[in-house]
């Protein structure tokens, strides 16, 4: 038995470009700060905790308190459902909610979803995306700041709730970071991503790149080739 496990933005969303202007705008109106790098990977983990820590103790000398997480955490969501709002919705790449699907109702696989953003933010994204939440474990930036952390908790509550352990666990992503915390973590790695982006997994190792999910057939293969 083979587990997929899912990262969330630009792998099953289309939600990238929203993500980074609400954490921006987040960071500004919560922290009053504004000169913020969106290079991600000059951050120890990118991932959500990881990267408003970073910021505050770079910008303001500390680590920001629970009370700002929570005020910070609540206007991330605040602005990526109206920024949902204008774009008519978060739409799903395209052939995501197929290939849930199919993977749902295989003997073969189990599925689980493991990303950086915390968890609210996350589930907003697949729902408003109209994906499957019910009965999938999770892991998310509220259970550890860094990718290995996230994928190695979705991973024990996938054997959990699954009752079972896997023979072989792929993460399906769309960043370096994806692929180098698979590695990181002994999982398989398929990437979801084209042109340029695509050529950025590839110079990190990466082989299996599917620009989405419309040749399902072809992407079920790639998983039975790496079970």
């Amino acid at each position: 038995m083979q587990l997929v496990m899912f990262d969330i933005d630009g792998t099953l969303t289309q939600s990238n470009d929203l993500d980074d202007e609400a954490f921006l705008k987040a960071l500004f109106e919560v922290f009053g700060l504004s000169e913020i790098s969106n290079d991600w990977l000059s951050y120890t983990h990118v991932t959500d905790a990881c990267i408003l820590k970073e910021v505050c103790q770079c910008q303001l000398g500390r680590t920001p308190s629970l009370d700002e997480v929570s005020r910070f955490q609540t206007r991330l969501l605040e602005l990526l459902t109206q920024g949902a709002a204008t774009r008519g919705g978060i739409q799903p790449i395209s052939g995501a909610s197929s290939i849930l699907s199919r993977l749902l109702a295989s003997s073969d696989h189990c599925v689980a979803y493991a990303g950086g953003a915390w968890t609210a933010s996350a589930l907003f994204k697949i729902q408003s995306a109209h994906l499957p939440v019910q009965g999938i474990p999770y892991a998310f930036s509220d259970d550890d700041e860094s990718r290995e952390g996230i994928t190695a908790i979705a991973l024990t509550r996938a054997e959990q709730q699954y009752g079972r352990t896997f023979s072989s666990v792929v993460y399906v992503g769309d960043g370096i970071w994806d692929v180098r915390s698979a590695r990181n973590s002994g999982y398989q790695f398929v990437g979801i991503a084209s042109g340029d982006d695509a050529q950025l997994l590839r110079d990190e190792g990466a082989s299996l790149i599917f620009p989405n999910y419309d040749d399902p057939e072809c992407f079920l293969a790639a998983l039975s080739a790496i079970a």
